[in-house]
């Protein structure tokens, strides 16, 4: 069964990115989504989907804690290892007609910077 609500939405497209099958993750986004986080921004569904691949690339174990929302925004909640570091990162997703508007990712970035494992 299709994702529906805004939080079925980013479970599921959050699910399919982190295991590599962007295939599934780019039927999420709309054609002209935003991305705004602490190390990068983009604009447009080729830009958001370069940027999440190298990214996903080097993240594995997903731990979802949370996922909330309603029929147009979602906020989910995951714990995510890239390479030596364990970080806590929280999306808030704005959906229409079923696809993602626009991603803003929040995150301590602290343990990348500091080179420290987590």
């Amino acid at each position: 069964m299709p994702a529906s609500s805004a939080a079925e939405i980013a479970r599921a497209f959050t699910q399919a990115w982190t295991s590599g099958d962007m295939a599934t993750a780019a039927t999420y986004l709309a054609d002209d989504v935003t991305f705004d986080g602490p190390i990068n921004h983009s604009r447009g569904k080729q830009d958001y989907l370069t940027g999440l691949s190298a990214f996903a690339q080097r993240a594995s174990d997903l731990n979802i804690l949370a996922a909330l929302g309603d029929d147009e925004q979602a906020v989910i909640i995951y714990e995510l290892t890239t390479g030596p570091h364990r970080v806590a990162y929280a999306e808030r997703l704005t959906c229409r007609d079923g696809k993602i508007q626009t991603d803003r990712l929040i995150f301590d970035s602290y343990p990348m910077r500091s080179g420290q494992p987590s």
